[in-house]
């Protein structure tokens, strides 16, 4: 019994010391890593993938303490998972499509204000502040950055209108809704993977799910490939990172290219040009 005591104790301590949760609107919540040994000065907020239908911030976990033993300070953010319970494919019809991203961008928006709004005492540098996020995560993330519903929102984006509050993104497997979003005045430094045969998220330019046109769910996405296209044609920084015949599975390739991840966020915050680059993986 003193050993069972003893193993929960150690157990606990353990998580309490790696992981704390915070609420930063209603029920929504981060999760936040502290870095584990000397930081590097560098916080990340991720956010899960799901179909905005499932998933939570623990599926992360992998990553967070992959990030947080590399000196990063991580949280990982729940949102409104406004596609809980139904279909989200060819058959959800488009406005509904659109809804589920606008409602994660507003959560992400809400989440990354409560993390600057409060930078000294979660340990935040807001000059060395990234996002990231996986499939819708990843949607979620390039729908903050370039918002296509900012007109409707505009006392909840107007924080994020005054001046930049990333320093860049890592985004596996998402892509955006609005390319007109996009100019080079409003750029982020990006970090790309995507599966060049991705069917649900395209890889370029493309449908959603690959739906037809006379599908429901019809809605033209732009992917990563087409966004390195446009870093590429202005100049700027955009890492991609293209799997040769992969699919989605490169949405969780967050849980293994460590060394990737890292070198660009160092390259980033350190302020070194980076252009754009992109790498084809045939392996």
């Amino acid at each position: 019994m003193k050993r069972l005591l003893l193993l929960c104790c150690l157990f606990c301590c353990g998580l309490a010391h790696a992981q704390t949760r915070f609420y930063y609107k209603d029920s929504l919540y981060a999760d936040h890593y502290a870095p584990q040994g000397r930081p590097n000065g560098i916080s990340v907020m991720f956010i899960h993938g799901g179909g905005f239908s499932s998933g939570n911030p623990a599926n992360q976990k992998p990553f967070a303490e992959g990030m947080s033993k590399r000196g990063y300070n991580v949280f990982v953010i729940s949102y409104r998972l406004y596609m809980k319970g139904r279909t989200y494919n060819c058959s959800t019809v488009t406005h509904e499509k659109l809804k589920a991203f606008e409602v994660a961008a507003e959560d992400g928006t809400d989440a990354a204000k409560f993390i600057l709004d409060r930078a000294d005492s979660l340990q935040v540098d807001p000059q060395k502040f990234f996002l990231a996020g996986s499939s819708a995560g990843a949607e979620a993330a390039l729908q903050m950055l370039y918002n296509p519903f900012s007109a409707a929102g505009k006392g909840r984006y107007a924080y994020f209108a005054q001046q930049p509050r990333f320093a860049g993104a890592l985004l596996f497997a998402g892509a955006l809704v609005d390319i007109n979003a996009m100019r080079p005045d409003n750029w982020v430094p990006m970090f790309l993977m995507h599966g060049t045969k991705d069917a649900t998220v395209p890889y370029g330019t493309s449908a959603h799910h690959s739906c037809k046109a006379d599908a429901p769910g019809w809605l033209i996405l732009f992917g990563s490939k087409t966004l390195y296209e446009k870093g590429k044609e202005w100049n700027k920084p955009v890492v991609l990172y293209s799997y040769k015949d992969r699919q989605h599975e490169v949405a969780n390739y967050m849980f293994r290219e460590f060394d990737k991840m890292d070198k660009f966020m160092r390259d980033v915050a350190g302020k070194k040009k980076i252009g754009a680059k992109e790498e084809v993986i045939t392996k």
